[in-house]
């Protein structure tokens, strides 16, 4: 890491997302000019990391409010995002699910775009209704450029809106 950027590994999950917001509210219509974009990875990796740590109780969960659909070998189901902090991904999904269970989450593209934007997980808690998904485990570079870009979707669904 950048000896600059070293401070990020100290901010917590909701000034990291700030920070990012702050940096994608200085894209140009060209894109970042090369010292926002290298922060804005930099940032991004941060708050991949934080989501990834199995240390479950690190931290109050950031509220988000984002459909997702999770899909497993057994079934499909439409569920919401809740809150996204150290551990995971805190999902409100109907219907009944085994610790141990790994699932695909997807958010949708568009209202008939079937595909959107899939990661992996591990449904690692569940609390009636509402289960904690861990993303930890070693993705491939391309599964992490989609987890990156999954939870910063979830990010920018934050607190409710």
């Amino acid at each position: 890491m950048h000896p600059e950027h070293a401070e990020y590994e100290k901010m917590t999950l909701p000034q990291l997302a700030d920070r990012l917001e702050d940096l994608d509210g200085r894209r140009t219509p060209v894109g970042w000019v090369p010292e926002d974009a290298v922060e804005r990875s930099t940032v991004e990796r941060c708050i991949l990391a934080l989501v990834a740590a199995e240390d479950a109780d690190a931290g109050k969960p950031m509220a988000c409010n984002l459909e997702v659909k999770l899909r497993s070998k057994e079934q499909l189901v439409t569920a919401r995002v809740i809150g996204i902090g150290s551990g995971g991904i805190r999902i409100e999904a109907p219907s009944k699910w085994v610790v141990g269970t790994h699932i695909e989450m997807q958010v949708k593209a568009g209202e008939s775009d079937e595909l959107g934007l899939r990661v992996r997980g591990v449904i690692r808690e569940i609390h009636g209704a509402r289960l904690r998904i861990s993303v930890a485990e070693q993705p491939s570079e391309g599964h992490e450029r989609r987890l990156r870009r999954f939870v910063v979707e979830l990010l920018r669904h934050r607190g409710g809106s």
